[in-house]
C-alpha cells in the first residue's frame, strides 16, 4: 500500500480506489450508500455531518473508500452522539414523550419551565425554537418528576386565577357588537369614538359597562352621532315621512345636498350613483319656514305635491342633455343624436359635420363645461366616437334625394357542360366562375327601381332555366349598359356586395367590348371592393329585393339612435332655445 501512495499522480484515495475495485464495493459511495454500508437510516448521516462525527465529503460525489471504512468502525459512537443531541419542540415533547412517560398531563409551556429548573437541556433550535432533549425526558428522574408535578400545579393555578379575572372582567364588559347594540349604534361608530379617545377597549377588545354608560349619557355626543349617520333617498323620505316623489322634488329645489355618493352595479355593466345624505341635514327640513309638512304628508298617491308650488322648475338630466343638443345643433348647423345607452348609464351624443369639418369634438367639450344645465353631468355624457355615429355620418349624406343609387347583382352557375375561360370568351375568368343574370338599381332615397333587368348568358352556352322575377325576359349586356350608364351618373353606386358586383359588371361590359366609363371610376363607389357590405342577407336573392334590403338598411343606419335634433335657421329666436 506504501508503494502505491508512493506512485506519481496516484493521490491518497488511489489505494482505496483499487482496494475498492478489487473486492466489489464502489470506490466513492454517496449518503444513501455510506448508510448501507453503516446500517443507518440517511438522515442520520446528515445529522453526524453536524455533530462533526462524519467527516465532510472527499469528493463532489460522495466519500471514498478509505473514509467509509473508517467510519465502520465509529457506528456505535455515532449513534450515542445522535441519540443524546436529539431534541423536539415544546408541544412535542409534551405530548409524544413527557405525557406518555409520567401519565401527567403535560402542556407545551411546562416544558420551558421544567428546562429551566435543570431537568432538561435544550440540544438546538428551530426556526429560532429551542429544541429540548428527547432522552432527558425519557429518563426524567423521580426529582425531575415531583418538579414536573409542581409545575404543572402551578400553571393550573395561574389558569384558575386567570379564568377568575376574565370571568370577573366579562361581569363589567361588553364584546364590541354587544356594546354597538347597546348604545344603539353600529360598530363602526362605537370604533370611531374608541379612536377619539372617549372610550377604550380592555382585554380582549371588549368595552367596559361604565364607559358605555357615560357615552350613553353623553346626549350631545349621542345627537352628532346619530345626526352624522348617512341614509339613502328612500330612508330619508321615510325619516320625514314623505312620498318618494316628495323627495324628489326636495332635492330638486336644493334644499339638502348629498354627503357623499357611492356606485351600485345595475345588471352585468351598468352602474349607477346612489347619494346618502346626513340625518343631521334630512331633520333639519323639518324647521323649513313656510313649509306645511302635514300637508304634504295627507296628500294621496296620485295627487300633485304642494312642494310644487314652492320649488322652480329645473330640468332633469335628460332634459339638460337634449337641450344642449338642441342647442348644439343650432350654433353649428348640423344634426345632432342624443341617445341614452341602458348598460352603460351613459348619454352619447354624436353630430353630423359642418362645411368645414366642424364641429370638433374638443370645442363640443368646451361648450358642454360652459353649459350651466347640462355641465353638471359631464361624467355621463360622451361625445363622439361611437361606432353607430361614425356610420350614421357615412349614411346620412346618401339619403338624400339625387345622392346615390343602390346597385345589386345576382349571379347563378354556369351551366354543367361550359368549359368557358376567360380566353374563350366566356363571362368568367376561371373555369366554373358564376355568371352574371340579373342586375337591380333603386333611388337610394326612395327606393324607387331606375333598372330592373335580367342579362342573357353567352351564346355557346346553354342558358340555365330562369326564375320568374317579374323583370322581363333577358337581354343582351350590350343593352343593359347605356341604361345602366345613364341612371347611375353623377350619382354615387351603393353596391349590395362591393366586390362582386363591380368585378361582374367590369367583366360583362369586357365581353361586350365596350367601355364601362365612368363605372370603372373607384371614386364614385360608395364602399370600396375590400369593404363589408352594408348588409350580407341578400344571398341569392333577386337583384330588386336585394335593393330594397340595402335600402332599408342605408336608411336605419343614418337614423342613427336617440332623439335626432335638427337645426333650426338662424334667427333672432335661435339664440333664445340654445339657452334653454
Amino acid at each position: 500500500m506504501t508503494q502505491q501512495q508512493d506512485l506519481p499522480n496516484s493521490g491518497g484515495l488511489a489505494a482505496p480506489e483499487r482496494a475498492g475495485a478489487a473486492d466489489g464495493r464502489p470506490a466513492v459511495v454517496n449518503r444513501g450508500q455510506l448508510a448501507a454500508e453503516l446500517g443507518i437510516e440517511p438522515w442520520m448521516v446528515t445529522r453526524g455531518q453536524e455533530l462533526g462525527i462524519v467527516p465532510e465529503r472527499t469528493t463532489t460525489k460522495g466519500w471514498s473508500r478509505q473514509a467509509a471504512d473508517e467510519l465502520a468502525g465509529r457506528v456505535a459512537e455515532l449513534r450515542e452522539a445522535i441519540a443524546d443531541r436529539e431534541g423536539l419542540g415544546a408541544r412535542r415533547l409534551a405530548e409524544e414523550i413527557l405525557t406518555p412517560a409520567t401519565g401527567l398531563a403535560v402542556a407545551a409551556d411546562d416544558v420551558p419551565e421544567l428546562a429551566r429548573r435543570g431537568f432538561l437541556r435544550v440540544v438546538g433550535d428551530y426556526s429560532g425554537y429551542p429544541l429540548y432533549s428527547v432522552r432527558d425526558a425519557r429518563a426524567l428522574t423521580p426529582d425531575g418528576r415531583l418538579a414536573l408535578e409542581a409545575v404543572i400545579a402551578e400553571r393550573g393555578e395561574r389558569e384558575a386565577q386567570q379564568e377568575a379575572q376574565w370571568q370577573a372582567w366579562c361581569a363589567v364588559s361588553l364584546p364590541p357588537d354587544a356594546a354597538a347594540q347597546r348604545l344603539g349604534w353600529s360598530r363602526p361608530e362605537l370604533e370611531q369614538t374608541a379612536a377619539e379617545g372617549l372610550i377604550t377597549a380592555g382585554r380582549g377588545g371588549r368595552y367596559p359597562l361604565e364607559g358605555l354608560e357615560a357615552l350613553a349619557a353623553d346626549e350631545e355626543l349621542c345627537e352628532r352621532i346619530t345626526g352624522d349617520r348617512l341614509i339613502r333617498s328612500d330612508e330619508a323620505a321615510g325619516l320625514l315621512e314623505i312620498r318618494p316623489t316628495d323627495w324628489k322634488l326636495v332635492v330638486t329645489a336644493g334644499w339638502v345636498t348629498p354627503a357623499t355618493v357611492d356606485q351600485a352595479r345595475v345588471g352585468r355593466r351598468r352602474w349607477i350613483d346612489v347619494p346618502y345624505y346626513r340625518t343631521r341635514d334630512v331633520e333639519a327640513l323639518r324647521e323649513m319656514p313656510g313649509i306645511d309638512w302635514e300637508e304634504i304628508r295627507a296628500v294621496r298617491p296620485g295627487q300633485p305635491s304642494p312642494l310644487r308650488e314652492y320649488i322652480a322648475r329645473v330640468p332633469d338630466r335628460a332634459e339638460a342633455v337634449h337641450h344642449f343638443a338642441a342647442a348644439l345643433a343650432d350654433r353649428h348647423q348640423v344634426q345632432v343624436w342624443a341617445h341614452f345607452d341602458n348598460f352603460t348609464g351613459i348619454w352619447e351624443l354624436e353630430w353630423t359635420r359642418d362645411g368645414h369639418g366642424g364641429p370638433a369634438p374638443e370645442a363640443v367639450a368646451d361648450e358642454l363645461r360652459a353649459d350651466p344645465l347640462a355641465c353638471h353631468h359631464r361624467a355621463v355624457i360622451r361625445l363622439g366616437g361611437t361606432r353607430w355615429g361614425t356610420r350614421a355620418r357615412w349614411a346620412l349624406p346618401l339619403t338624400q334625394a339625387g345622392a346615390a343609387v343602390v346597385l345589386c347583382t345576382r349571379t347563378a352557375p354556369p351551366p354543367a357542360d361550359s368549359q368557358a375561360t376567360s380566353g374563350d370568351g366566356g363571362w368568367g375568368r376561371r373555369t366554373g366562375e358564376e355568371m352574371l343574370v340579373e342586375i337591380a338599381v333603386a333611388d337610394a332615397a326612395t327606393g324607387e327601381l331606375l333598372l330592373d333587368a335580367c342579362v342573357q348568358p353567352t351564346a355557346h352556352l346553354s342558358p340555365s332555366p330562369e326564375p320568374d322575377t317579374g323583370s322581363g325576359p333577358a337581354r343582351e349586356w350590350q343593352k343593359i349598359l347605356p341604361r345602366l350608364r345613364t341612371v347611375t351618373r353623377g350619382r354615387l353606386i351603393i353596391p349590395g356586395d362591393p366586390a362582386g358586383d363591380r368585378t361582374r359588371i367590369t367583366t360583362a361590359t369586357q365581353h361586350a367590348g365596350k367601355r364601362p366609363m365612368h363605372l370603372a371610376d373607384p371614386g364614385v363607389w360608395a364602399l370600396a371592393e375590400d369593404e363589408r357590405p352594408i348588409t350580407g342577407h341578400t344571398t341569392r336573392l333577386p337583384a330588386r329585393e336585394s335593393c330594397a334590403y340595402v335600402h332599408e338598411e342605408l336608411h336605419r343606419l343614418a337614423r342613427g339612435h336617440g332623439r335626432q335634433h335638427q337645426p333650426q335657421t338662424p334667427g333672432p329666436n335661435t339664440g333664445h332655445r340654445a339657452q334653454h
